[in-house]
Formats: structure tokens, C-alpha cells, sequence
């Protein structure tokens, strides 16, 4: 707390704006995994940012009435009611046109402006590209310290799904000027393109939480036992279809591997039925005893894909990919399961090579090459080991909270 706070004594307060619901239901349109993120960093950082004397507000824009009932229930279950000030806005025109999108974000900034005056934040913590350019424009009236929550390169993701030049320019712009105006910027990988020189940049990844994702020897190898897989080689992959994820490819290399490795399982863990998956795997022709897809909650997940001696994580070379940092990362090295990367997600490849998490692909080498030092992974409890330790110690929130919360009150 600064001298001329103290004196006036007015708490220090940090403002969470974040530009879509705070809770949307894995089935509802539009679900974003991002928010889940969202909702587990807040989780663990309101504690922390009170230990250390500040006041909590979160924003929360562009929710329907159910999503603003269920932000409100869950910060109640989690107990987080008493700990901040939750301000939720209902959308009100409709999406997908520009004009209707415009609307909503004058209304935004009308709300946003309300809060502002109310709240009075020494700092505001902008989630995303959009959360931060709402930050940049209320720093033209208020004062506070903006931070940039950069998820990622999304100017990339846009142009690879085809959007029309004229946004991919438009994102382009708010990244740079967000870049420009912010006092910090969080990414969520160890490089940021287009960082100005000086800026303070500080890679958060996306870590994971301890009471979700843990190994326990005995009852990985009593799961594995009882579910039919002790002396099978079994693969894991957890997560969507969406075309990122290169599930073709994933499928693919498994079929390739069982040439090698006969008894190879594929555990398949995604939210919902998946046509996509349905058709690789058919393509392929596999035995209905070499693979299963499950649909599994955030409490089972981790009991099933513990078993497993090797996990799929394959991306292919494209920005951001370089600037990732998927989740499912630090959960599988929690549950004591090795990765299988590709070199295009730089800060994973890095982290894999130097601390011997398991093993990363580069483009130059052949599939039945690298399917022989696989093999090695089978069973490999040691490796196991090693693997739920480090993201214990270096990758889980529990870990990690405490030292950015401290960040956040040097501001």
C-alpha cells in the first residue's frame, strides 16, 4: 500500500475484468475452456491478493440471466462471496453482425464506468484481448496499472480459421495497442511476439490444480490392474476435437504405433460425442479392444488418465501454437504420465527436453523411430515419479499463487 493510501485509509484494490461469462456449462454455445481457467486462477488468487492486504472486484461482461445465476452460485460453493465484489452484466444485443457488437460494447463501457467509479481499482487486471481494451480506454479517465492476461496469439488462431482480413487487422491493432498500454503483461508461454522493448513481461502458465490432479502409485496401478490395461502399453489423450488438437494426426500415429507395439490402448477423454474421432478411428480400422472414449468429469479425469505411460500432445507449426500453453500439460505430468510433444509448442518442447518429461518429435525424425524409444516408457513408474513431482513443485497453482499474487501488490 502505497504512503498517500495509507494515510487516506482506502484499501488497495485490484479490478478482475473479464469479457465473457464467468461461467458457462461445457454444453452451452459458445463454451470457452478459458473460462474454466479463469475461474480456477481467481479461485486461488483472491486468497492470496487479501494475505497481502488488497480488496478484490471482478467484472464480468456479456452473460445471459442462467450464466450470471451460475457465477453467483459458484463463487458462493467456493466461498469466494465474502472475499470479492462480483459485478455481473447481462448482454443485451444480439452477436455475430457488426452493428449489434458495437452496441454491446458501448454498453459495456458504460457499465464498466459505473464500476470504475464505484471501485476505484489501483489495478486492473485485463483478461484477454478484449478484457484489456476496456482497460486501455478507462485508463484514459481513471488511473490505475493495467495488466494484460495475453491468452495466447489469437490473431493467428483467427487467420488459421479463415476470419476475414479486415478483423484479423482489427485484432492485430488492439494486440499492439494493448501491448503498448499495459504496465505488465502475463502470457501464458515463455515468448511474446511483438513485445515493445522494455515492456514487463512475465510468463504465467497455465497451471493446474493439486486437489484435481495428483499421482498416488498404489491406486494407478490397482486402476490399471482392475480396468484390464497392467500389461498393455496405454496411450492418453485428453481433451476436444477441435482442429488444433490434430486428432488425424493423433490417430494415425497410434495405428502406426500398435505395428510395433500390438497391445497399445488409446484412452480417449473429450467432453461430448465426437463425430471427428468416430471417423479417424473407423478409418483406421481398429480392434474395438485397442481404444475407448470416455466422457468423464474434472473429478474422474484424473483417476482414469493416470494410468496411462504416455500421453499425445501434437501440434503443428503455426504461431499459436509457439505461444501456447495448454492445461492438459501440467494435468498429465501431475497424474505421472510423460508427454509426447512437438517441437511448434516452444515452451513445452523446452520444458520436456531439459527436465526429462518424456519425449518431443521433431519433424525430422520418423514415426517408427521414435516408436521404438517409446516403448521404454511402458510401465515406467519411476518416470512416473519424476514426472508428478516436477509439476507438483514447479507447474500447480498451489505453488505458484502465492509468489504472483505478490507481483500484482508491487504494482
Amino acid at each position: 500500500m502505497s504512503k498517500t493510501e495509507e494515510s487516506a485509509g482506502r484499501s488497495r484494490t485490484i479490478l478482475y475484468l473479464l469479457p465473457v461469462a464467468f461461467f458457462q456449462k461445457s454444453d452451452e454455445p459458445g463454451f470457452q475452456v478459458q473460462t474454466l481457467n479463469f475461474r480456477t486462477a481467481f479461485s486461488f488468487m483472491t486468497p492470496e491478493l487479501r494475505e497481502k492486504g488488497m480488496e478484490v472486484a471482478l467484472v464480468s461482461l456479456n452473460n445471459n440471466e442462467r450464466q450470471i445465476e451460475y457465477g453467483r452460485d459458484y463463487l458462493a460453493k467456493a466461498g469466494l462471496s465474502g472475499a470479492c465484489r462480483a459485478f455481473f452484466f447481462e448482454r443485451k444485443a444480439g452477436r455475430g453482425r457488426l452493428f449489434p457488437q458495437l452496441l454491446q460494447f458501448l454498453f459495456n463501457l458504460r457499465w464498466l464506468f459505473q464500476v470504475m467509479r464505484h471501485v476505484r481499482p489501483h489495478v486492473l487486471y485485463g483478461y484477454n484481448d478484449v478484457g484489456t481494451l476496456y482497460g486501455v480506454l478507462l485508463k484514459l479517465i481513471f488511473r490505475f496499472r493495467l495488466v494484460y492476461d495475453m491468452r495466447g496469439d489469437r490473431v493467428n488462431e483467427m487467420a488459421v480459421q479463415g476470419a476475414p482480413g479486415w478483423r484479423i487487422r482489427l485484432y492485430n491493432f488492439i494486440r499492439k495497442l494493448c501491448l503498448s498500454k499495459s504496465d505488465l503483461v502475463f502470457t501464458v508461454s515463455n515468448e511474446c511476439r511483438d513485445l515493445p522493448e522494455g515492456q514487463r513481461h512475465v510468463a504465467k502458465y497455465n497451471f493446474y490444480d493439486a486437489t484435481l490432479f495428483s499421482f498416488n502409485e498404489e491406486e494407478a496401478r490397482r486402476m490399471k490392474d482392475e480396468s484390464g490395461l497392467a500389461n498393455r502399453f496405454v496411450m492418453v489423450y485428453s481433451g476436444t476435437d477441435k482442429y488444433y488438437q490434430m486428432v488425424p494426426q493423433m490417430v494415425a500415429f497410434f495405428a502406426g504405433f500398435r505395428k510395433v507395439c500390438p497391445d497399445a490402448f488409446f484412452m480417449i477423454n473429450i467432453p461430448l460425442r465426437s463425430e471427428v474421432f468416430e471417423r479417424e478411428l473407423q478409418k483406421w480400422d481398429l480392434p474395438d479392444d485397442s481404444f475407448r472414449v470416455f466422457h468423464l468429469s474434472q473429478n474422474d479425469l484424473n483417476r482414469y488418465q493416470t494410468v496411462a505411460d504416455l500421453a499425445l500432445l501434437i501440434r503443428e507449426d503455426l504461431p499459436l501454437n509457439h505461444e501456447a500453453f495448454p492445461t492438459k500439460f501440467p494435468e498429465y505430468l501431475a497424474g505421472g504420465v510423460p508427454v509426447l510433444v512437438t517441437p511448434h509448442v516452444h515452451t513445452l518442447a523446452s520444458m520436456v527436453r531439459k527436465n526429462g518429461l518424456g519425449e518431443v518429435w521433431s519433424d525430422e525424425e520418423t514415426a517408427e523411430d521414435l516408436y521404438e524409444r517409446l516403448r521404454w516408457y511402458r510401465n515406467n513408474w519411476q518416470k512416473k515419479r519424476d514426472c508428478a513431482r516436477f509439476a507438483r513443485e514447479k507447474l500447480s497453482w498451489q505453488n505458484n499463487a502465492s509468489s504472483l499474487a505478490g507481483i500484482l501488490d508491487s504494482l
